[in-house]
C-alpha cells in the first residue's frame, strides 16, 4: 500500500522511490534521512510540515496537493511540475529547479533564497511576500502571477519580463533590476527607487 507508512519504511531503509502514484496521501514525511523521488505522481495529498531536506525529485508531478511550511533546503529539482499546489511558507533555501513549472500554485511567503532556477516558469501563480533573494534565474518566465511584495534582493533580472505580474511593492535595489521587462505603469512605480518624483 503506498501510504505514509510505505514512505518511512523506504527513508529507514536508505532506499530511493520509483514509479509510484500517491491519491489521497494525507501525513508529514520527516525526511530525516534524503532520498530520491523518481518518476511519481502526488495527487490531492496533504504534505504540509514535511521535510523534504536534501532530497532530489525527478520526473515528478505534484497536482492539487498542499506542500505549505514544508522544508525542501539544498534539495534538487529535474523536470517537476507543480500544477494547483499550495505551497505557503516553503523553504527552498540553497535549492536548485531545471526544467519545471508552477502552474496555477500559491507560494506565498515562501523563501527560494539562494536559488538557482534554469528553464522554470510560473503561470497564473501567487508569489507575494515571498523571497528570491541571492537568486540565479535563467531562462526563467514568469506570467500572469503577483508578486506582491516579494524580494528580490541581489538577484539579477536581466530578461525577465514582468509586465503581465503584479509587482506592487517589491523589494529590489537598482543593480538587480538592470534589463528586466516592465510596463508603464509598473515603471512609473519603480522609478521611486530612483528617488524620482514624477508630476
Amino acid at each position: 500500500m503506498l501510504d505514509n507508512i510505505f514512505i518511512e519504511n523506504k527513508i529507514n531503509s536508505e532506499e530511493d522511490i520509483y514509479n509510484c502514484d500517491f491519491n489521497f496521501l494525507d501525513c508529514t514525511i520527516n525526511g530525516h534521512i534524503p532520498i530520491e523521488f523518481k518518476n511519481c505522481k502526488f495527487n490531492d495529498c496533504v504534505l504540509s510540515k514535511s521535510n523534504f531536506t536534501n532530497f532530489s525529485f525527478t520526473d515528478i508531478t505534484f497536482e492539487n496537493t498542499d506542500l505549505s511550511n514544508c522544508i525542501f533546503e539544498n534539495s534538487s529539482f529535474v523536470r517537476v511540475k507543480f500544477i494547483n499546489c499550495k505551497l505557503l511558507g516553503a523553504i527552498f533555501i540553497n535549492s536548485n529547479f531545471f526544467v519545471c513549472s508552477f502552474d496555477n500554485s500559491i507560494s506565498d511567503y515562501s523563501n527560494f533564497d539562494t536559488t538557482c532556477f534554469k528553464d522554470v516558469s510560473f503561470i497564473d501563480c501567487s508569489n507575494n511576500y515571498t523571497n528570491f533573494d541571492n537568486s540565479k534565474f535563467k531562462k526563467f518566465s514568469i506570467t500572469n502571477s503577483s508578486c506582491i511584495k516579494a524580494s528580490f534582493l541581489r538577484t539579477n533580472l536581466s530578461g525577465i519580463d514582468f509586465s503581465n505580474d503584479d509587482i506592487s511593492g517589491i523589494i529590489v535595489d537598482i543593480n538587480s533590476l538592470k534589463g528586466c521587462k516592465v510596463n508603464v505603469n509598473q515603471a512609473v512605480d519603480l522609478s521611486k527607487l530612483l528617488g524620482i518624483i514624477i508630476k
